[in-house]
């Protein structure tokens, strides 16, 4: 008896039947053996039923079938070496008198009991495809040797074939003598030489074969509905199980990304030092810039300040028996035409301003003399960033001077900040921020009161003139109810008006010294300036009437803030002030100082 055929071995057009089938396909199987049964019955009107047979409509799926069943039965032809159809069905020729074994390997646990005296019918599935997960690799195999079971037929007194599930994964049919059955294989005869056109009325050639045609109709029927319970098993598995699992996949993602968008919104680009929606995204990993600009509180002609309420942040700090202010903006691309009066470098200036890795821009700057270390030392030191306008021409193309309020020299440069992209290209500075020099900000999503603390309005000294102090300057701020913003008139003067508004007041203080350097300028005269630690302490945060009392330092190069729980302090989205004192020379914030009026 020849082995079970190999897929490799199948001719892939045969191969397709057992695996492509429509359910339409099906359908008309069963219609088929439903008239094969009517014909059974229906023996004295044969000719009839033939023909209305014949006249069926089929698919090319079911002619192949009934073609391989109804092959014409030449029992001459069954005793020589038949030739071996590969249709996932094996031609197995009669070795021994027992009945034929029907080897049927298909992925499905049901088989349905057969009569007792009946042979066996192996329905057995690889142990390798058994552990596959991937239905779709499975292998199913239909081994029938079709011309044996139409011999056996022939003759009524042999017994029909039987089957019976083993439950064990084979590859293989065993056989008694594998190497004979390797010296009689045969090559399987293509499809396009198989005669199946006229299979469901195919007839025997004489009277006497007529007799077994009929009486082995009844079992071919059988064989092939169990054929096409088994292929219909199949399709349902792979059309229902397979793809089952996908689908919940696919609803599950879905699932999952409905739940993510519902809960984390898109607020969009923020801009790192306000915290403000809307911000640009070409600006998103880039450095800011800090542009020291004059505060000498006594001249009106400085105030108020070009570009001072453009700035995102702004920070004003003691020096020289005055204040000078750092103004920040995250956006180099998005500055004002005209920002100023700009003014020369100072040391703690030029440290505050590395907390957020910035491009420091100043015109002019301190130089190291004596015990005093000027800005010109640290910019060394600390490896800093800088442009000084008094290296470029005066023509307004990166630095200007404005004489319309004044003809003092120092108090009429500017910056002119539309140019500053390509200022930054020029002197060919790194434009993307390194987010280890970099002092994130934090922000409330929304704004909201800070505390229960009432801060309705706010004074702040930077150093007490009246003790060790050398600044005579005290700032005063005001909270605007209906626009729930603080401002100030200090930077207003005759020449007009500020217009500042602040989402947020920081007043930050820091231990300070003041350092005498004599000679300055080459004159008998001296100038004192004030340095600060850079060490932390004390500080109060306003935002929405409210205030917060913090503290603050400086970590790995970067700026924190809490508050006495230890939290990390969340600002409201909108611009600062940063008041920046002495703790050590009487500086302090009072609030609600206006009350007391």
């Amino acid at each position: 008896m020849k082995g079970r055929a190999q897929p490799e071995s199948i001719e892939p057009q045969f191969y397709a039947l057992y695996f492509i089938m429509s359910d339409k396909e099906i359908d008309e199987i069963i219609e088929e053996i439903k008239r094969h049964v009517l014909q059974e019955s229906n023996s004295d009107n044969e000719s009839t039923s033939d023909k209305a047979v014949d006249d069926a409509p089929k698919s090319s799926a079911m002619a192949d079938i009934f073609k391989l069943i109804n092959e014409k039965d030449e029992p001459e032809e069954a005793e020589n070496e038949p030739a071996e159809v590969d249709f996932s069905t094996e031609i197995v020729p009669e070795a021994e008198p027992e009945a034929e074994e029907i080897t049927l390997n298909f992925n499905e646990e049901a088989a349905q009991e057969a009569p007792a005296e009946e042979e066996e019918i192996d329905f057995s599935l690889p142990e390798e495809e058994a552990s596959n997960e991937a239905p779709a690799e499975e292998e199913v195999m239909f081994t029938i040797p079709v011309e044996e079971a139409a011999a056996q037929i022939a003759d009524e007194s042999e017994p029909e074939q039987a089957a019976s599930y083993d439950g064990e994964l084979k590859e293989e049919a065993p056989e008694a003598e594998p190497e004979e059955e390797e010296e009689e294989e045969e090559e399987p005869i293509p499809l396009d030489q198989i005669n199946l056109n006229n299979f469901s009325s195919a007839r025997p050639d004489d009277e006497e074969d007529e007799t077994k045609y009929k009486k082995s109709k009844k079992p071919l029927i059988i064989a092939l509905a169990v054929i096409l319970i088994i292929a219909l098993g199949v399709g349902i598995y792979f059309g229902f199980f397979h793809n089952k699992g996908d689908d919940f996949a696919t609803t599950a993602s879905k699932d999952a990304a409905s739940e993510s968008t519902t809960v984390s919104p898109v607020l969009g680009p923020l801009n790192p030092l306000t915290g403000e929606k809307g911000y640009n995204e070409a600006a998103i990993g880039k450095r800011p810039v800090a542009v020291v600009v004059e505060n000498e509180y006594s001249t009106e002609s400085v105030r108020p300040q070009w570009g001072l309420n453009k700035a995102d942040i702004v920070l004003e700090g003691e020096s020289e028996y005055s204040t000078r202010l750092l103004l920040f903006w995250a956006d180099y691309t998005n500055m004002p035409s005209q920002i100023g009066s700009t003014r020369s470098a100072r040391p703690p200036f030029i440290r505050f301003s590395q907390l957020f890795d910035s491009v420091f821009i100043h015109a002019g700057l301190s130089k190291s003399k004596g015990n005093y270390i000027g800005a010109n030392t640290v910019f060394e030191t600390d490896n800093v960033d800088h442009i000084n306008l008094l290296n470029y021409s005066e023509d307004g193309t990166y630095f200007g001077r404005d004489k319309s309020r004044t003809s003092t020299i120092e108090h009429t440069g500017y910056l002119n900040g539309t140019n500053t992209p390509q200022l930054l290209e020029k002197v060919g500075f790194r434009t993307d921020v390194n987010t280890a020099k970099f002092s994130t900000l934090e922000f409330n999503e929304a704004p909201q009161a800070l505390s229960d603390t009432v801060a309705t309005s706010a004074k702040f000294i930077w150093s007490d003139v009246h003790s060790s102090g050398h600044c005579p300057k005290v700032g005063k701020f005001y909270y605007d109810s209906s626009l729930e913003q603080y401002t100030t008139y200090d930077f207003d003067s005759d020449y007009g008006k500020a217009d500042l508004e602040f989402e947020n007041l920081i007043f930050l203080l820091d231990e300070t010294e003041y350092v005498v350097k004599s000679n300055y300028k080459g004159s008998s005269n001296s100038e004192t300036y004030c340095n600060y630690k850079l060490s932390g302490g004390k500080g109060t945060v306003l935002s929405r009437g409210t205030a917060l009392e913090i503290t603050w330092g400086v970590s790995d190069g970067k700026l924190w803030m809490k508050d006495t729980q230890g939290n990390s302090v969340k600002l409201n989205p909108g611009k600062s002030y940063i008041g920046y004192g002495s703790s050590n020379k009487g500086g302090g914030v009072t609030l609600n100082f206006d009350s007391e009026l």
